[in-house]
């Protein structure tokens, strides 16, 4: 009787501990670019504290020998509470519409991301007329064109 008594106390003191602290889950949201054969793919780390890191996903014969490519960027506040924001309103991303659209299996790249333990269909296949699913493929679609704007001007500045 006194096992379950000290059970009982120790979850009682826990549980409002557990509940104030914000999980990681809740607070990164994680865009992921399967790539395809020949095709790099890609990862970005959304964080809500609005700093994102890229990190590559290298394809193809020297996959295994390629080091990721990796960048950390502090992103536009409203770009990362707006993604946030409709992550939340879509809830359960599991629930969401999975529209299916024909790709080639060597060439095909999924496009998903991964929040709450939870990832959305994948959003090269639009929306499939849901409001959600729309505005999250909007702000993905926003996150990715920062980071690849801010690559190409990296890429151009002198050495």
């Amino acid at each position: 009787m006194g096992y379950i008594a000290l059970v009982i106390a120790i979850a009682g003191v826990m549980s409002p501990i557990a509940q104030s602290l914000p999980t990681v889950q809740f607070n990164v949201a994680t865009i992921v670019n399967s790539g395809s054969t020949n095709t790099a793919g890609f990862r970005i780390d959304v964080r809500r504290s609005g700093t994102a890191e890229y990190i590559s996903i290298p394809r193809g014969a020297n996959a295994a020998h390629e080091e990721p490519e990796k960048s950390d960027r502090e992103i536009p506040k409203d770009l990362a509470s707006r993604l946030f924001a409709d992550l939340e309103a879509a809830k359960p991303l599991g629930r969401l519409p999975a529209p299916h659209r024909m790709k080639s299996k060597s060439f095909g790249s999924s496009l998903t991301i991964e929040f709450a333990g939870e990832t959305t269909p994948d959003l090269n296949s639009g929306d499939g007329g849901d409001e959600h699913l729309r505005a999250i493929i909007k702000d993905v679609n926003e996150m990715i064109a920062y980071f690849r704007s801010n690559q190409e001007r990296n890429s151009r500045a002198p050495q």
